[in-house]
């Protein structure tokens, strides 16, 4: 991982962390803070596309060896 990602997680998640704690004035809020993330997350995870390099890294560990 590069360091511009790293940073760019740390920023997401703090920012990500001050937000849940300011729902935290009511459980049905947190509720929904954490339910909106997961399903952004989820919507991420299904969009990412690995790359090129990984995925043939994958491709090839399926082959069988000879």
């Amino acid at each position: 991982m590069s360091v511009r990602m790293v940073v760019m997680v740390a920023v997401l998640s703090a920012l990500w962390l001050v937000g849940l704690v300011g729902q935290f004035h009511s459980g049905e809020a947190a509720m929904r803070y954490l339910a909106l993330s997961t399903a952004i997350l989820a919507f991420g995870v299904w969009r990412w596309q690995p790359a090129p390099a990984l995925r043939r890294r994958l491709r090839d560990r399926k082959r069988p060896r000879d």
